[in-house]
């Protein structure tokens, strides 16, 4: 579908000076007039939006490598902060379809720029606050509220410049800068928590957010709309998808404490003892409940449709296999490497002793392999000389085996000391795969014609975040579950330990699920306060370390086996190469 008389993507019009602004967005070329400039707009657009796309990136890589620095500065718990990321997640992957909703309405650029200054001061708050709720106000909530905003234009914006090859580059360079920001990340963020402060970060977030968001001020002319903003914006469509993605993403966020199935404890809300102990675990509960409120809100959507008024979100588009089977498959392409790079830092800075700056030097390989994935691969698919199949295909190969590399290294026969560095060649494989898979970005985003973008842009941004988001909290899932069943065994096998302590650790660990996921010192202290010393409380460190090891190790397999089933998604995936629904016209090329 190409443009018409000047039109803008979704049939809008634009004349004289606006329509030379507007083939500036999408990378046209004229013969003169105003799209003279129409390349270096594109240029600067682009320079613009991989820097906010890095900034998002760097403050969540940041983050998980100062973990312990975090805990300790706010006097809180690993679980706390868990709970944390993964409620920013929720809130991005809850909030995206509304985001690029409002977006095709009001223009990307508009949304962006009200994004990122919902972000910049989410970003203060969370440097600025002396606890963790006000990192759940600044961090999970307005942060969250800020990408949720800024990446759907983001990506709309990206997709309207670039057609054919330079899409594809362009939209692989999210998942390089990504990379680039998760390889920094580990060593500036490891620096700066150790020299300074892990506050000092989101501070830089704060300058570089605004810096950006006052230049796309100043380069954004007036802006129309693919949508009739007369028409009445689809509320009861975005609080049903909020809902429902929010109730499975809380579901899994409870699987590490109350089981998968059976309730370890008794589930209480405000007081209230809803589940007891032994019962059905909350998380088949809510996470059933969450698909039930997903299949109204299509059905919500589908009545707007058939009386004629503006869905939130077109889910026709997910017909096209490109865009329904390229979305599931976005899901398992962040779940995998998500989980990974929530497991290592645990198991870093509980079981090897590494600070914030040792964790990060350790990680710095899977994103620089990233980098190096996401390019190469975004060079072969544009190219033709690989299919958007086959990058997917050997991205989840790649993911399995480095799940599994590093699985065998959490064992705790290992020499900590040494570990660092063996960990190596199973997070290559893994940021190697991880890059690759950028592509479906642009698998996904060129299958949908101009007037869909909005809808297409909204459910895979969706993807990607439930991806992170299930990641998080299926690793930490995965870790708690073994982890407890493995020291509740070590306990009752122990010949050290009398009967009655045996008893007596057993019911702790049941009521104090955070005990066990400490350090091998943390446990100590904390046995101690108890008055458990001597030989009782070396057999308790022991057993705890042992059950650590086995519980990471499970988990990273864990995440092996879900990059199976990533590659299982993929074969579903066209063989062909893809056909950009674009404009097939010249393009403004991104920057290499």
């Amino acid at each position: 579908m190409g443009r018409r008389n000047g039109a803008g993507r979704g049939g809008r019009q634009a004349g004289g000076r606006d329509r030379g602004r507007d083939r500036g967005r999408s990378g046209g070329r004229s013969g003169g007039g105003a799209g003279d400039g129409a390349p270096r707009v594109a240029r600067t657009l682009f320079v613009l939006l991989i820097t906010a796309n890095f900034v998002i990136n760097y403050t969540s890589t940041a983050m998980n490598v100062a973990l312990s620095d975090i805990v300790d500065d706010l006097g809180t718990s690993l679980t706390g902060v868990q709970s944390v990321i993964s409620l920013y997640a929720l809130v991005v992957a809850a909030c995206l379809i509304t985001g690029s909703k409002l977006g095709a309405r009001h223009g990307d650029r508009r949304t962006f720029v009200v994004g990122g200054q919902i972000f910049a001061v989410g970003a203060l708050v969370t440097a600025l606050g002396p606890t963790l709720p006000f990192m759940l106000v600044g961090w999970s909530l307005l942060q969250g509220a800020g990408v949720a905003l800024m990446l759907p234009a983001l990506v709309s914006l990206l997709t309207e410049s670039f057609t054919g090859a330079a899409r594809t580059k362009a939209l692989s360079a999210l998942g390089v800068s990504a990379g680039i920001a998760s390889g920094v990340a580990p060593v500036a963020g490891g620096l700066i928590s150790h020299y300074l402060s892990w506050r000092v970060s989101f501070l830089l977030a704060t300058v570089v957010t605004l810096a950006v968001v006052l230049l796309m001020r100043r380069e954004a002319g007036p802006e129309p709309s693919r949508t009739r903003p007369d028409r009445r914006f689809d509320n009861l469509g975005a609080l049903l998808s909020a809902a429902g993605f929010g109730l499975l993403v809380v579901a899994t966020l409870l699987a590490g404490r109350y089981g998968l199935i059976e309730d370890r404890q008794d589930f209480q809300v405000l007081g209230v003892t809803l589940l007891r102990r032994g019962q059905v675990s909350p998380v088949p509960l809510l996470a059933g409940a969450g698909l039930v409120v997903l299949a109204v809100f299509a059905g919500w959507e589908r009545h707007l449709i058939k009386r004629g008024r503006d869905p939130l979100v077109r889910l026709v588009v997910l017909r096209d296999r490109r865009i329904g089977v390229g979305s599931l498959t976005l899901v398992m392409l962040f779940l995998v490497p998500s989980g990974m790079l929530f497991l290592v830092p645990v198991f870093l800075q509980t079981t090897a002793g590494f600070d914030a700056l040792r964790s990060g030097i350790t990680l710095i390989s899977m994103p620089v392999a990233l980098s190096v994935g996401a390019s190469m691969t975004a060079r072969l698919v544009g190219s033709g000389r690989m299919t958007h199949r086959t990058a997917q295909l050997w991205a989840f190969s790649l993911m399995t085996a480095g799940c599994v590399a590093v699985a065998v290294m959490f064992g705790p026969r290992w020499d900590v000391s040494a570990v660092g560095l063996a960990l190596t060649p199973g997070l290559l494989l893994v940021g190697f795969g991880r890059g690759m898979a950028t592509t479906a970005n642009d698998l996904v985003q060129s299958a949908a014609p101009p007037e869909e973008v909005s809808d297409v842009t909204g459910l895979s941004r969706t993807a990607t975040y439930l991806g992170s988001s299930f990641g998080v909290a299926l690793a930490g899932a995965f870790m708690t579950t073994t982890l407890l069943l493995a020291f509740e065994a070590g306990v009752k096998d122990s010949t050290v330990l009398s009967s009655a302590q045996r008893q007596r650790v057993v019911q702790a660990v049941e009521h104090q699920v955070q005990v066990t996921a400490a350090t091998d010192d943390a446990v100590r202290a904390r046995l101690a306060s108890q008055g458990v010393t001597g030989a009782a409380a070396d057999e308790l460190v022991r057993v705890n370390a042992e059950a650590r090891g086995r519980a990471l190790a499970v988990a990273a397999l864990g995440m092996g086996v879900l990059a199976v089933v990533g590659f299982l998604l993929a074969l579903g995936l066209p063989r062909g190469p893809a056909t950009p629904a674009g404009p097939a016209v010249p393009t403004a090329r991104p920057p290499a």
